[in-house]
């Protein structure tokens, strides 16, 4: 008796078996629609409860950081590594980027001198933000008024377009005390024009020794009338003279003239003749600080975007300085001495952790 009720119900015949599997395939199709169904529910409802809880899911692993470049007067954007947590972590990450120096030296950060948003501020300009259903709300102090218009113009823009670039923010509105306006990647793309030219000839980029020796940093100064064909002989007298802002110092010897600049096309390299006061220097690990310190000046402030090397001479003569193995070898560029560096190597495990 039991046999034959599990023959029955626990082992269908095979004339059984082939009348019922053509029913589980007519089923399959709306059994598989029915998992996706559920998987795609259970995804959409999962990124809703984390979005609601701060955090969000990006398919990209680079954020776009703009900065400006003097020499064409245009914003260009940079790739830095993507941010980690939430909304809140990847705002504050980013603006850490658009305050540091770009990797590229022929930009320069729109991040004004007087606000550091990292570390001590002796002068205070960035407050906090909030975001409100993808509007970036932050706040400044009345410092940031103080900025030059055409400063303030850039500055803005590059704000604007690196913050809408995360996918979490549709505009932007900045905001002093009563006073805000609202910015977008529209607004911006509707401005006028800037004009390169003018641009070029109202800014010199001079690097001085940080106060505390560790290092370079950039300083830029007005230069609406230097004639852009002497914009570098301008450059390396203002950086003899010496900064008049504080945290900033020089070491070349202040009787120092410059006899001459000379510059060669066809090896992509200029010359600078200072007198012989140039030579008074002391020397030691300063020498280092000092000579990258006019090699950067003079290629920043160059037009000549192709310039690739400095070489010295002193009182037209080839000579040799206290502290520097060669100087009659040619100079390039050097971003290794600037002060918070980051070297490529370290961005790029960060991006990969």
């Amino acid at each position: 008796m039991n046999l034959q009720f599990y023959k029955k119900w626990f082992k269908p015949s095979l004339e059984e078996k082939e009348t019922q599997a053509p029913r589980f395939k007519v089923f399959l199709p709306g059994i598989i629609l029915g998992v996706v169904a559920l998987i795609t529910i259970g995804s959409i409802t999962l990124a809703i409860v984390l979005r609601r809880q701060g955090y969000d899911i990006f398919s990209t692993n680079q954020i776009q950081v703009y900065f400006f470049s003097p020499s064409e007067g245009r914003l260009y954007s940079e790739n830095r590594p993507q941010p980690y947590g939430n909304q809140h972590d990847w705002i504050y990450a980013t603006l850490g980027h658009l305050r540091f120096a770009p990797n590229n030296r022929r930009m320069a950060s729109t991040w004004p001198d007087i606000n550091p948003l990292l570390g001590e501020e002796e002068t205070p300009f960035f407050q906090g933000f909030f975001v409100n259903d993808g509007t970036l709300v932050i706040d400044f102090y009345e410092s940031y008024l103080e900025m030059p218009p055409l400063q303030e113009a850039l500055f803005r823009s590059a704000l604007t377009l690196t913050m809408v670039g995360l996918p979490f923010i549709d505009e932007v509105i900045i905001r002093i005390n009563d006073n805000e306006w609202t910015e977008s990647a529209q607004t911006i793309a509707n401005a006028p024009a800037l004009s390169a030219a003018r641009l070029t000839d109202t800014q010199l980029v001079l690097y001085f020794i940080d106060e505390s020796g560790s290092g370079l940093v950039r300083k830029y100064y007005d230069a609406t009338d230097i004639d852009d064909r002497r914009q570098v002989q301008a450059a390396l007298e203002r950086l003899i003279e010496g900064p008049t802002v504080e945290g900033a110092i020089t070491i070349i010897p202040p009787e120092t003239r410059i006899l001459a600049i000379i510059p060669v096309v066809e090896t992509r390299s200029i010359y600078v003749n200072l007198s012989g006061e140039f030579l008074r220097f002391a020397g030691g690990p300063a020498a280092r600080y000092m000579i990258a310190a006019i090699v950067n000046t003079v290629i920043a402030n160059s037009t000549d975007h192709n310039l690739r090397q400095v070489f010295f001479l002193v009182d037209f003569s080839r000579a040799q300085l206290p502290g520097i193995d060669d100087f009659t070898r040619g100079f390039e560029y050097d971003e290794t001495v600037m002060v918070g560096f980051v070297p490529d190597y370290e961005l790029e495990e960060e991006d990969e952790e």
